[in-house]
């Protein structure tokens, strides 16, 4: 009798493990599951609330602010104040297989989300920063991202964001330096202050600090900044080619997870991933979709900075681009 006990405890030893074994296979493979073949799965959201667009969000829609963070004292990875040196809204459409990009200038002049004043887009992460910084809250970088998100996200009504992601410059020069550079032709000749910060026309291999140039390079007109948001877009497009026709964004993921303490984010690892094997396997570069908020320049009495007054015209002509990107 003690030995058939003993055969059944072994018995219901071997089922507890095997049990455990088959739900942690089931649960890995319906995680690989979900990044490679229902990445919309990822996202789940109550889109009640989108308003007019409410259908359209039935699409499994998810959007996310993407932005360049940049600090001209000292490029150190989240230890001082920043400014928001690029920001698009990207609209990622998993039933159409298409991603729609909405540039947002940075110097538009906006309501700074929590601030009660009006500045330059490109301030408001500082705001936040700044106001956690004499309150004596030790999150002032949790702070100048919450600024900075609700102030984009401010410029719709109709447009939710559901998720942002942002890179400081030092992370992005070594993510593309890992990466082995950016193949692309430069227009014309880039005359920064030093050598190094110079680019000649003509194609190239960018190394990080070329495509940092590139990205950050500005004409004496304070002015440039429509132009130049329109250069970044290029160079963006570009590098979705190259990294495509390369198969360079196998290599995302792990380079990512290598540099993840220059971004901040609150898409979770497996978002990320599913994101940019959305990007690399099943987005197409003629479903890319790029549009600019538009505006007039004009400056203050109390000062010579140039402010980009919005036209709301276009503002609300682009809520109809990213529903309908291509007219369908």
């Amino acid at each position: 009798m003690n030995n058939l006990s003993g055969k059944i405890k072994l018995y219901i030893s071997l089922g507890i493990v095997f049990s455990i074994i088959l739900v942690s296979f089931s649960i890995i493979f319906y995680g690989v599951y979900q990044v490679y073949y229902d990445p919309a799965s990822l996202f789940r959201h109550d889109f009640g609330s989108g308003g007019d667009i409410e259908e359209y969000f039935d699409e499994r829609v998810v959007n996310v602010a993407v932005m360049g963070l940049h600090n001209r004292r000292e490029d150190n990875t989240f230890g001082e104040v920043y400014f928001v040196d690029t920001i698009l809204i990207t609209s990622v459409n998993f039933d159409r297989d298409s991603v729609t990009m909405l540039a947002v200038p940075r110097d538009s002049y906006v309501e700074i989300a929590h601030a009660g004043d009006k500045d330059r887009i490109r301030q408001s992460y500082s705001y936040g920063f700044d106001a956690a910084e004499e309150e004596g809250l030790d999150e002032q970088h949790a702070e100048g991202m919450r600024y900075a998100v609700d102030t984009i996200g401010g410029l719709w009504d109709e447009i939710e964001l559901h998720y942002y992601i942002a890179m400081d410059i030092q992370g992005l020069e070594q993510l593309v330096n890992s990466l082995g550079g950016v193949y692309y032709n430069v227009e014309r000749d880039m005359i920064g202050p030093t050598p190094r910060e110079s680019l000649e026309a003509g194609p190239q291999m960018l190394d990080g600090r070329g495509y940092l140039t590139y990205l950050t390079y500005r004409e004496e007109d304070a002015r440039d900044d429509l132009n130049r948001m329109e250069r970044q877009k290029s160079l963006l497009l570009a590098t979705f080619d190259y990294f495509q026709e390369m198969g360079l964004f196998r290599y995302v993921i792990p380079t990512y997870a290598a540099y993840r303490e220059h971004v901040r984010t609150d898409l979770n690892f497996n978002q990320v991933t599913a994101l940019t094997l959305f990007a690399g396997e099943r987005l197409e570069a003629d479903a890319i979709y790029d549009y600019s908020l538009q505006g007039e320049y004009f400056t203050r009495d109390d000062d010579d900075t140039y402010y980009l007054a919005l036209d709301e015209s276009s503002k609300q002509d682009l809520v109809e681009k990213l529903i309908n990107p291509n007219g369908r």
